[in-house]
């Protein structure tokens, strides 16, 4: 075996005496198992092996990505929640070698909270906090960051005691609040009004976060708003047009009935009896449109292999949904209803346009439109 080699060994083996030995004998301190894999030292960090790391790195070891789509060591340090190596790197210079351009450090460890949930990952949060970290340019706010990504309440407050402000919005001008209200994070919700959150802020349309708790049927959310003081005066005409009774009467209302209101919605719901869409004609056109914009971005071939569904159906489900929508004739959104199959072509299309395929959207829509609605649908989904 040649000194590179049980130099990899002598860190899998977690074995500092062994790896002190093979870099004596003259082993690359930046040594990788192969050309597809990462270095001795970034394997080692990812492990929390501290000792080893401060042998590597004593030996000259690249504190840079191996390669470009590859974590540093500093950052896979975060993603993995061991500290005391993120103080050795730091003290080691790496935050100064540090690009961005997998993400900034400050997201990884958010992420981290919510995907990893130990102590020790929140620590390493305040940690980075406390020496200044922020979101890369071209990221959201860390605040916005984690209510987008579900993070634990403890996540959120850590970063409002570090001067994060719960008025923070989206590149979209969208309130952190209206997003946790969307997203039924009721906790969110309560955590960020506790730190003074407005909870009267409105987004481009108008809509305060009752409304949009109301319109999503958010019991909790709502709740927590109207504790708060938040203002009902658009959100009792949501509830009439959404038909949501219990909302009337928590609004004040002494009796109800199924009345036929029509208002602005932002919302489309997939109603629990079957798969039937309920919303504006426009918001159902706006998804027809994306369908559309999938499948033509894709083609064919690449459509029917990357989303297992066919081309055919998606199309014709795209033509269903800007064409065939219809009012209720009980109330004042329209719907149409679809297929297990139908709904799962919907589905994957807005999968693509968030995550895969990059195309300009119609409408000028957003890719925050695209990530709300896909959201949305699968916290609806069975």
């Amino acid at each position: 075996m040649d000194r590179d080699a049980q130099l990899v060994a002598a860190v899998r083996a977690a074995d500092p005496a062994a790896v002190a030995k093979a870099l004596a004998d003259g082993a690359d301190p930046d040594s990788a198992a192969s050309r597809f894999t990462v270095t001795v030292l970034s394997e080692a960090v990812s492990r929390g092996r501290v000792e080893i790391a401060r042998l590597l790195l004593d030996a000259g070891a690249s504190l840079r990505a191996r390669m470009p789509r590859y974590q540093s060591p500093l950052l896979s340090a975060v993603t993995n929640g061991h500290l005391d190596v993120i103080r050795l790197l730091v003290d080691r210079g790496a935050l100064d070698v540090e690009g961005t351009d997998r993400g900034s450090l400050l997201a990884a460890a958010i992420a981290a909270t919510r995907h990893r949930p130990r102590a020790a990952a929140l620590e390493v949060l305040r940690y980075l906090l406390e020496l200044g970290a922020d979101a890369a340019p071209d990221e959201e706010t860390p605040i916005v960051q984690a209510v987008l990504g579900s993070a634990a309440p403890a996540t959120i407050r850590m970063l409002l005691s570090h001067g994060a402000d719960p008025n923070a919005r989206r590149s979209d001008g969208t309130p952190a609040l209206i997003l946790a209200a969307r997203r039924g994070d009721h906790a969110a919700v309560d955590v960020l009004l506790t730190a003074g959150a407005d909870p009267n802020a409105v987004d481009g349309d108008g809509h305060t976060a009752l409304m949009h708790a109301i319109e999503r049927n958010e019991q909790a959310v709502s709740t927590a708003l109207m504790l708060a003081g938040a203002d009902d005066a658009g959100a009792l005409e949501m509830a009439r047009g959404w038909q949501r009774q219990r909302f009337q009467f928590h609004l004040g209302e002494m009796s109800v009935g199924l009345d036929d209101v029509p208002i602005a919605r932002t919302a489309v719901r997939l109603h629990p009896t079957g798969y039937e869409l309920r919303g504006d004609a426009a918001d159902l056109r706006r998804w027809g449109q994306l369908l559309a914009c999938a499948t033509q971005a894709l083609g064919d071939d690449d459509w029917d292999a990357r989303t297992g569904t066919p081309y055919e159906l998606a199309h014709t489900v795209a033509h269903r949904l800007i064409d065939e929508p219809a009012k209720s004739p009980t109330a004042s959104w329209h719907c149409i209803e679809l297929t297990t199959a139908e709904l799962a072509t919907v589905r994957q299309a807005l999968v693509e346009l968030a995550y895969a395929v990059r195309v300009t959207l119609p409408d000028g829509l957003g890719q925050e439109y695209v990530h709300d609605a896909l959201d949305e649908l699968d916290a609806q989904l069975p």
